[in-house]
């Protein structure tokens, strides 16, 4: 009997030495952002839009590229441009301070400007300065610019071409 105390003793004090409960604490944390938002900038030459002013066509085809960080144009091919109002589409951000965000541009490499039934097309659409290194002010304002490249035809119909393409900002 002696042995059986001793060793319930032993069983006793081994179960109650190492087995007790500890607690430990985490922490919730969650941190809440102006939400983003982006307009055209109307304060430029071209009032914000995509201008590719003012061009000749010729008797082959051509492009007209508008740069996003310069604003200039060149022209490729058998068109002539005229001087005239031209540059970049300008947009105005704004959202939380220091923040990174990245610009989509238009679902389709491709959209289409019109004049009644006449179409020309404008694509390769860039931005500046580029997604991925854009961000915000210690105010939470940018503005950023697009660019792209106008194509036409060989003996394109005269008439005022417009049409209108949509960019997304979003935090990175």
């Amino acid at each position: 009997m002696k042995n059986k105390v001793i060793v319930l003793s032993c069983l006793l004090a081994l179960f109650s030495s190492g087995n007790k409960a500890q607690a430990a604490e985490g922490r919730a944390t969650a941190t809440i952002l102006t939400a983003i938002s982006a307009s055209k900038n109307t304060n430029t030459d071209t009032n914000g839009d995509l201008a590719f002013g003012v061009i000749v066509p010729g008797e082959s085809s051509g492009t007209v590229t508008i740069s996003p960080s310069t604003s200039n144009r060149t022209r490729n091919g058998g068109v002539v441009l005229v001087a005239s109002t031209s540059g970049a589409a300008s947009f105005n951000i704004s959202g939380a301070a220091n923040a990174v965000y990245t610009v989509t541009l238009p679902d389709t490499d491709t959209i289409n400007i019109s004049s009644g039934s006449n179409i020309m097309k404008v694509q390769s659409f860039t931005v500046y300065p580029p997604s991925g290194s854009a961000k915000l002010g210690a105010d939470g304002l940018a503005i950023f610019t697009v660019g792209g490249t106008l194509q036409i035809e060989p003996n394109q119909p005269p008439g005022n071409y417009t049409g209108t393409f949509q960019v997304t900002v979003s935090y990175q």
